[in-house]
């Protein structure tokens, strides 16, 4: 007997709920909808028959489900090979930590800065690494600060 396909039954589409606004002032509702009409007629100049249009609905706008828009951006960052701190704010920060250290030691070569935020970023990039795959062992999707010490901890001298 011959596999036959069958087409996929459509429910009946529900009319949208409609949302609730307590947190708008009558002005503030005013303002929004172009101000309160003192005509009988309606200031949107919309044909009377359009049930959509006249009912005041406007399309929703698209809205990705959770999660997507964050493994779009996981695949993207993975592809760059950009820094991705700014680097601005690194040579304050190398700049702050040098002057706890020494008060002699104030200029860097601009490759000395980048060398070490690329050395930095690696650094990171493994330990939040190590981290996931310390959160996927627990059967955990997030990243706790356990497991940032535990990574750091078992690896030893390599992250401290």
């Amino acid at each position: 007997m011959a596999r036959t396909k069958h087409p996929a039954v459509r429910t009946a589409s529900r009319p949208p709920k409609k949302k609730l606004q307590f947190h708008r002032s009558p002005r503030q509702r005013a303002a929004q909808t172009g101000g309160a009409s003192t005509s009988g007629t309606s200031g949107r100049g919309a044909p009377a028959g359009d049930g959509a249009a006249a009912a005041g609905r406007t399309k929703r706008r698209h809205r990705w489900r959770p999660g997507t828009v964050a493994l779009r951006e996981i695949r993207k960052l993975q592809k760059t090979t950009k820094l991705l701190i700014p680097f601005a704010p690194f040579v304050r920060l190398v700049r702050e930590i040098t002057n706890d250290y020494s008060k002699e030691v104030t200029r860097w070569t601009p490759e000395a800065l980048l060398a070490m935020q690329e050395a930095a970023e690696f650094h990171l990039i493994e330990l939040f690494e190590v981290a996931n795959l310390l959160a996927i062992h627990a059967k955990r999707v997030t990243i706790m600060q356990k497991d940032i010490q535990l990574a750091r901890r078992i690896g030893g001298r390599r992250w401290s």
